[in-house]
C-alpha cells in the first residue's frame, strides 16, 4: 500500500506524518490535487486551445458564420498559420539538438562520458525520441506548452532485464503538473498526473480484478469522486508524487565520497568508523508512481531517480498580474488572420458573388413580360420586351441598369496589408518563405532569413533547457536502470555503433579495463547545429570551394573530400585516393590510425633493443680506429721533429754552403710532410698510446727553429 503525505496549508507540500497515512489519505491528497490543477491551468488551456483549434482551421466566431451561412455569402478560410508554424518546426528538425555528457569531477573519466552520451543516443534511437522532441516543440509552437516523458520497461516479454525510453504524450491536455513550479525545464516540480478516461467497458476489461469494475451501478460512486467517476466512464491517471525521507549523510576521509547512514547495516557501519570526517542531517526525495481512479490504487511502485519524468516545454513565458501566460508563436497572429480571411471573403464577393447591376424603369414598363424581367439577371434572354409608357400611359425611355463599382482595388489593399500584419506579429518574412522580396544578393537573403530565426529562436532555447533536463534524468536512472555486467549499444555521433561491456572486467588493446557507471559525477549540455549528415555535405562544398580558389590543394584533400560525399563506391575511391598521397601525409592522419598489436609491439621493443647494442659496438669501434690513427700520427711527428733537429745538429757541426744547401732541401720536405699531417691541430689531450702514457703536449718555446739561418 502506498503512502502519502497530507497536505499543507502553506505549500501544499507532503508531511512528515505521511508514513501514517494510508490509501484513502493519498487518494484524498491526490483528489485534492488534481483539482488544484484544473483551476490554475484553466485559462491557460483554455488559450491553448483556442490556438489549436484556430491553427486546426476554426477562425471564424459562431455567430459571424452562421450569419453569412443563413445570407448565402461567402465565409472563406485562407489559412496561412500552418506555414509559419512549419517554418519553425521544420528549422528545428533541421538543426536538432543532442545531448552531450561531460565528467564534472576527479572520478568521471572522458571515456565514460563518450559511453553515456553513446548509451543515450541508443536509448533515444531505440525509443523514437525525435518523435518525442518534435511533438513536444511542435505543440509548444501550436498551443504555448507541451510534455514528453522518459519511462523505463522491460526489454522484451522474454526478458528481465529493463531499459529506458523517451516517449511522447499524444494530448497535452491530459497532462496536469503541479502549477507552483517555477523552473522553465519542470525540475522543481513536485506532483503530476496524466490522466484519460476509459469508458465502462473499456476500464473492466483492464481492470477486471479493481473494487470499481465488480460494482454495477455507478451513479453513487460519483459523489465519493466528483469527476472522476460518471455513469458510464471513468478517470485513470497516472499520478507521480515526491515524498522526502530523514537521513544522515556521512562523509568519507579517503575517498571523499558520501554514503547514507540508514543504508549501512551495523557491521558496515562499523568498517567506515574510522574513516568518517563529517556528518549532517538532510532529506532525500524518493519519487512515487502510482495509477489511481479516485477511489482506489489499480497499481504503484517507486521510481529510482529523484526527478518527476515528466518534462514540460513551453512557450514564451510572462506573467499578467501574477497569473501565469505561456504564449504560442501564433497566438498574436490570430486577428490579423481573421482579418485576412474577411477581407478574402469579401473580395470574392465583390467580384465573383456580387449581385448583378438593377435596372432602372418607370411603373408599368415590364407589364406582361414580368416573368423574363425576374429572370434577366439569373438567365440570358434573347431580347426583352417593354412598354414605353408609364402606367399612365406618359412616354418613357428604355430600362437602363444601374451599375456601381465595388471598391476592389481598396479591398485588396487591405488583404494585403492583414498578410504583411501576419509576418510582423509571427517575426517571419518573405525570405524565410521563399517569396521574393527586395533583397537582390543570396547574402541579404541569408540576413534576412537569419533575422526571422533570430526573433523566434527563443522557442528552440526552451527546447533545449527541457532536453537538457532530460539528459540529467537520463544520466541518473542509466546506472540504475543498466546495473548489472551486460553488452550494450552505442551510437557515435555519425551514427557508427560499438558494442561495449559496462560493469564488467574486459580486456582491450592488452590492457584491462571496466566502465564502472555508477563512479563518478556527470552532466550534459545540449548542442543545437545541422544533423552529421547535413554537415557531410556542407563540408564537401566547401572543400570544392577550396580547390577552386587553390587547385594545388586537390593531390592532398581529395580523398578527405571524396569520403564525405554519399554515392556508391565513395569510400572504396577514397581509399585508393589516399594510397596516392605523398609521403609524410597520410601518416598524420590520426582517425585511421589503429593500435599496434601486442605481439608487435613486444617485436619492436626487441628490435629497438638491438639496434642500441649495435649502435654502442660501432661506436666503440669508431673510437678505436681514431685512437689509432692519432698514435701513428703522433708517432709520425715526434720522428719528423727527431730528424729536423738532428739535421740542425749537423749543420751547426760543418756549416759548409753544401751543406745548407742540403738541409733546405730536407727540411722543405719535413715541412710538407707536417702539412699533410696537420701539425697545427693539436693532439687530442685524452690519447693514450700504445704504451698506456698519456703524450704530452709540446711547449712551442722547446721547439727547434725551422728557419735556415744559423743560430750562432
Amino acid at each position: 500500500m502506498a503512502k502519502a503525505q497530507p497536505s499543507d496549508d502553506s505549500d501544499n507540500q507532503p508531511s512528515d506524518s505521511s508514513e501514517d497515512q494510508g490509501e484513502d489519505a493519498l487518494l484524498s491528497l491526490a483528489r485534492e490535487r488534481f483539482h488544484l490543477a484544473q483551476e490554475a491551468w484553466t485559462q491557460i488551456r483554455k488559450e491553448a486551445l483556442d490556438d489549436v483549434k484556430f491553427a486546426a482551421g476554426e477562425q471564424w466566431p459562431e455567430d459571424i458564420k452562421r450569419s453569412r451561412d443563413l445570407d448565402r455569402r461567402p465565409c472563406l478560410t485562407i489559412n496561412r498559420l500552418p506555414q509559419f508554424i512549419r517554418q519553425v518546426t521544420n528549422d528545428q528538425r533541421q538543426n536538432r539538438p543532442s545531448i552531450k555528457v561531460n565528467p564534472v569531477d576527479d572520478q568521471g573519466t572522458i571515456e565514460t562520458a563518450k559511453i553515456f552520451q553513446g548509451m543515450i543516443r541508443h536509448i533515444e534511437y531505440n525509443s523514437g525520441a525525435e518523435i518525442a522532441y518534435d511533438s513536444a516543440f511542435e505543440g509548444m509552437c501550436m498551443k504555448g506548452f507541451s510534455f514528453f516523458r522518459i519511462l523505463s520497461d522491460y526489454m522484451d516479454s522474454q526478458s528481465f532485464d529493463q531499459e529506458l525510453l523517451v516517449k511522447r504524450i499524444p494530448n497535452d491536455f491530459a497532462v496536469y503538473p503541479d502549477p507552483g513550479f517555477k523552473e522553465p525545464d519542470g525540475s522543481d516540480m513536485e506532483w503530476c498526473f496524466i490522466h484519460e478516461d476509459l469508458t465502462k467497458k473499456d476500464f473492466k476489461r483492464k481492470y477486471p480484478d479493481s473494487e470499481l469494475a465488480s460494482l454495477e451501478d455507478w451513479q453513487s460512486i460519483g459523489d465519493k469522486a466528483e469527476d472522476w467517476v460518471t455513469k458510464d466512464s471513468v478517470r485513470i491517471a497516472e499520478y507521480f508524487y515526491k515524498e522526502y525521507q530523514d537521513a544522515t549523510l556521512l562523509l568519507l576521509k579517503n575517498t571523499k565520497q558520501t554514503v547514507i547512514k540508514e543504508k549501512l547495516d551495523d557491521k558496515g557501519l562499523a568498517a567506515l568508523e574510522d574513516n568518517i570526517v563529517n556528518e549532517r542531517k538532510t532529506k532525500i526525495p524518493v519519487v512515487k508512481w502510482c495509477k489511481i481512479n479516485g477511489i482506489e490504487v489499480l497499481e504503484e511502485t517507486e521510481w529510482a531517480g529523484t526527478w518527476i519524468p515528466v518534462i514540460p516545454v513551453l512557450g514564451n513565458e510572462i506573467y499578467v498580474d501574477g497569473n501565469r501566460v505561456f504564449e504560442s508563436l501564433i497566438r498574436y497572429a490570430k486577428d490579423s488572420q481573421r482579418m485576412y480571411n474577411f477581407w478574402a471573403s469579401a473580395e470574392t464577393e465583390s467580384i465573383a458573388l456580387a449581385p448583378k447591376a438593377p435596372f432602372v424603369m418607370a411603373e408599368g414598363q415590364m407589364e406582361g413580360h414580368e416573368a423574363e424581367w425576374k429572370t434577366a439577371n439569373t438567365k440570358s434572354h434573347a431580347a426583352l420586351q417593354y412598354k414605353p409608357v408609364t402606367i399612365a400611359g406618359q412616354p418613357a425611355p428604355p430600362p437602363q441598369r444601374q451599375n456601381a463599382e465595388p471598391a476592389i482595388q481598396a479591398i485588396t489593399g487591405a488583404r494585403m496589408q492583414s498578410a504583411d500584419d501576419l509576418k510582423a506579429t509571427t517575426g517571419i518574412y518573405d525570405a524565410s518563405l521563399g517569396n521574393r522580396s527586395n533583397e537582390q544578393s543570396g547574402v541579404a537573403i541569408q540576413r534576412r532569413n537569419s533575422q526571422s530565426q533570430v526573433s523566434n529562436f527563443h522557442f528552440m532555447d526552451n527546447m533545449n533547457r527541457s532536453m537538457r533536463h532530460a539528459g540529467r534524468i537520463l544520466l541518473e536512472m542509466i546506472p540504475v536502470v543498466y546495473d548489472a555486467p551486460r553488452a550494450i549499444r552505442c551510437i557515435a555521433e555519425d551514427d557508427s555503433q560499438e558494442i561495449v561491456l559496462i560493469n564488467q572486467i574486459f580486456q582491450k588493446g592488452g590492457k584491462t579495463q571496466k566502465h564502472e557507471l555508477g563512479v563518478g559525477r556527470y552532466d550534459c549540455t545540449v548542442s543545437t547545429g545541422p544533423s552529421y549528415q547535413t554537415r557531410r555535405q556542407e563540408a564537401v562544398s566547401s572543400m570544392m570551394d577550396f580547390i577552386r580558389f587553390n587547385p594545388q590543394s586537390a593531390q592532398v584533400v581529395s580523398d578527405l573530400m571524396v569520403r564525405n560525399m554519399d554515392w556508391p563506391g565513395a569510400q572504396e575511391i577514397a581509399d585508393r585516393l589516399k594510397k596516392l598521397l605523398p609521403p609524410g601525409i597520410a601518416e598524420t592522419d590520426k582517425d585511421k590510425q589503429h593500435p599496434i598489436p601486442p605481439q608487435i609491439q613486444q617485436q619492436m621493443m626487441q628490435m629497438n633493443q638491438m639496434i642500441q647494442q649495435l649502435t654502442q659496438e660501432l661506436n666503440a669501434s669508431q673510437e678505436l680506429i681514431r685512437t689509432g690513427k692519432l698514435e701513428l700520427e703522433s708517432k709520425e711527428r715526434i720522428a719528423l721533429i727527431n730528424a729536423e733537429t738532428q739535421l740542425k745538429m749537423a749543420l751547426l757541426k760543418t756549416g759548409s754552403s753544401d751543406a745548407q744547401t742540403a738541409f733546405k732541401l730536407e727540411m722543405e720536405e719535413i715541412q710538407h710532410r707536417r702539412e699533410m699531417l696537420n701539425d697545427a691541430q693539436p693532439i687530442d689531450a685524452n690519447f693514450q698510446p700504445a704504451g698506456g702514457q698519456p703524450a704530452a703536449p709540446m711547449n712551442p718555446q722547446q721547439q727547434p727553429s725551422t728557419g735556415g739561418a744559423s743560430p750562432g
